[in-house]
């Protein structure tokens, strides 16, 4: 298990020492446009990092919408991501699993989801899909949804990324969510670690440092001990929060 972060883009490997961190996660462009991202001056710097590297896709991305006007280009700016993750070597991108909207027909969205990882399989790039706290017609909110969109896409170079604060304030009891999520994909590829300012089932994103927040600690802990995956804490504060934040994981993990 590596344990790191999600950290700025620029000096990343740096920013990670200083985290005390083994692994990280950047973006590669804008989360909040539809810009696609430039290759990256520093592959060199990223290419000779020892640890994984993951890459988080653009917030804006929505591959399941039957939307033409958000699908298409979600569909274009994830296979860019991918090309640029690739070119320095990235262990997975990562995506949310996007919502078909009110009154959509989810079952659209699951077979969107499959041509959008077809659409990027020569890039060789692996893509997780993130599940998610919240949204009307989410293909991957609660267990149930999730199980139907693997049994259309399981089959193809793709995985999970389980987020505790999305499963908590999504709906999820945890030990349900770890459990459920191994036996689709049998390992987890990938752990958001992050408590939630917010209630159980409040459809709210809103991620808290550990330990601060309304998830309970024994079922933080559990994750830890079970999901045996690289760790990425997505926390608020800034570097010193953050290194907090990973050696509190750390701590645990030699318990």
């Amino acid at each position: 298990m590596n344990i790191g972060s999600h950290i700025p883009s620029k000096n990343a490997v740096e920013e990670i020492k200083l985290r005390k961190g083994d692994t990280f996660q950047i973006f590669v462009s804008s989360p909040q446009m539809w810009k696609s991202p430039k290759p990256r001056e520093d592959i060199d710097v990223l290419q000779d990092y020892k640890g994984p590297i993951y890459v988080h896709a653009p917030y804006l991305i929505n591959v399941a919408t039957p939307n033409n006007k958000v699908r298409h280009p979600s569909r274009k700016l994830l296979k860019d991501t991918c090309k640029v993750a690739a070119s320095f070597g990235a262990k997975a991108v990562i995506v949310h699993g996007g919502s078909v909207g009110e009154g959509g027909d989810i079952g659209e969205g699951y077979e969107n989801w499959r041509k959008a990882i077809e659409h990027v399989e020569d890039t060789g790039m692996r893509v997780l899909v993130e599940n998610t706290a919240g949204g009307k017609n989410s293909v991957a909110r609660y267990m149930d949804s999730i199980e139907r969109l693997w049994e259309v896409i399981g089959d193809l170079n793709v995985g999970l990324c389980l987020d505790t604060c999305h499963t908590w304030a999504g709906g999820i009891p945890t030990e349900e969510a770890v459990k459920g999520f191994k036996k689709l994909t049998k390992k987890i590829d990938l752990v958001h670690f992050n408590d939630s300012k917010d209630g159980f089932e409040s459809s709210r994103d809103r991620h808290e440092n550990l330990g601060k927040g309304n998830i309970p600690k024994a079922e933080l802990e559990y994750v830890i001990k079970n999901c045996k995956s690289d760790i990425i804490v997505e926390t608020p504060g800034g570097l010193e929060a953050q290194k907090k934040d990973i050696a509190w994981i750390k701590r645990r993990l030699k318990k």
